[in-house]
């Protein structure tokens, strides 16, 4: 299991896709979705549902304009 987390711009602002992924890659329930306000605050909220699944680590997708490749933090 992993849990991943894209970022993107929109017109609103960051749009942040949390995701829950099985060994295969293949997406576990439903993603959730939500506008943050900054990529740290992204981050955190990933790394918080990360370690209450007992994952040390997550993957990062960044799509946005200063995007860089992903990281594992």
């Amino acid at each position: 299991m992993s849990v991943r987390l894209k970022i993107e711009n929109s017109r609103e602002g960051l749009v942040a896709t949390i995701s829950e992924r099985d060994d295969a890659g293949k997406v576990i329930g439903r993603p959730s979705i939500f506008l943050v306000g900054s990529k740290e605050e992204a981050k955190q909220r990933a790394k918080t549902l990360a370690r209450s699944l007992g994952l040390k680590i997550y993957g990062i997708v960044d799509k946005t304009s200063a995007g860089r490749a992903p990281i594992r933090p």
